[in-house]
């Protein structure tokens, strides 16, 4: 069986040992840049070199009845850095950290659903979050099941929680507010673009002059969230005002994104974390709840259906693969009353010549 990570003094580095052929052999651990690990301080390094060893050769990986819930995730997390972006990597780290912190060191097999219900309840703080840890414990699992490290799988009987609907809509008379309420015109550049294309936020952020065609009138994003799925490059149609300003921002910015931050910030990109944080401030100062940047994705697909565009159309200028999305997330027809109103009279002949209610019986 292979031991655990050991500290040596008299070099100041971890190792471990393995058996293999019936000779024991003791393997001094690497950090991601093939340095030994150093100083006693480091034992969480060193057990991540010890999972990361495991993943580089399977048969250091311990029996599925020894595996603890930390190596599970260490292991999956190993893989998930070679194969994901770094964004899905450190969205699975977020989740797995957190459920290690409490459960790290139970047996693998042994982990039930209360486990996982404790957690998410330590978390009161999480709403459409707790959907998000399950799919990441149970990704972690699931890996772990089909790579052969576990015979059993405990988590298949976690149910996750059901989504969280994207319900909040701009008003005609929102929009103007927060236009109104935006100093800088390279915020207000970029709040049109969403407003214009129904990108997601990150999409316009990471926009180039490379990606943009202006003979056609479309952006073509290479890399997308969808791109595995589909192996097909993000086509975005532009509208007139945005040929037009996509024209003046590849003017000024040839190379790299075109959305950029004020002159006196130094006209960096708008990062993740900066537009939310102006739209924290524009919620605050506008009194307007729930807005978010990707609140314009919302209303532009809302807006789209309402207006007759057929659902798959609104699909593919969306960016989605299917019409899953648009019918369990984005169609907020239900709460658009004056539309259903109308589609109610229509539908009921009250075009041209309203038809008249039935006599009564008696008359």
């Amino acid at each position: 069986m292979t031991k655990k990570p050991f500290f040596r003094a008299f070099d100041g580095c971890w190792y471990v040992q393995t058996r293999a052929a019936g000779k024991r052999k003791q393997v001094k651990l690497l950090d991601p840049s093939g340095h030994p690990v150093r100083g006693r301080e480091q034992e969480e390094a060193a057990w991540k070199a010890f999972h990361r060893l495991m993943a580089a050769d399977p048969a250091l990986v311990p029996a599925p009845s020894a595996l603890t819930v930390a190596q599970v995730c260490d292991l999956f997390l190993c893989h998930a850095e070679r194969h994901n972006e770094p964004k899905t990597f450190t969205w699975y780290g977020k989740f797995l950290q957190s459920f290690c912190d409490l459960f790290g060191a139970l047996g693998a097999p042994d982990v039930k659903p209360l486990h996982v219900t404790r957690w998410l309840d330590a978390h009161p703080g999480w709403t459409t979050a707790r959907r998000c840890a399950v799919i990441c414990v149970k990704r972690a699992y699931n890996w772990a099941e089909s790579e052969g490290l576990l015979t059993t799988n405990p988590m298949k009987r976690v149910r996750k929680p059901p989504p969280v609907r994207r319900d909040r809509v701009l008003s005609p008379e929102e929009r103007e507010q927060l236009f109104a309420a935006i100093r800088d015109q390279e915020f207000r550049d970029f709040v049109f673009a969403l407003q214009e294309t129904g990108c997601r936020p990150g999409e316009v952020r990471k926009v180039t002059a490379e990606d943009v065609n202006l003979e056609l009138g479309v952006w073509v994003l290479e890399h997308h969230k969808t791109r595995k799925k589909t192996g097909l490059p993000r086509v975005v149609y532009l509208t007139p005002g945005m040929v037009a300003l996509c024209r003046r921002l590849c003017a000024r910015w040839p190379e790299g994104p075109i959305f950029r931050g004020p002159r006196r910030k130094g006209c960096k990109p708008f990062s993740r974390n900066a537009v939310r944080c102006r739209f924290r401030r524009l919620r605050a100062k506008l009194r307007l709840q729930g807005v978010i940047s990707y609140t314009y994705r919302h209303s532009y697909i809302t807006d789209a259906l309402e207006r007759g565009v057929p659902a798959a159309t609104v699909a593919e200028l969306a960016g989605h693969t299917d019409l899953q999305m648009i019918e369990a997330h984005y169609a907020h027809l239900s709460e658009k009353r004056q539309h259903l109103a109308e589609a109610a009279r229509k539908a009921a002949g009250y075009g041209e010549a309203p038809p008249q209610p039935p006599a009564s019986a008696s008359a």
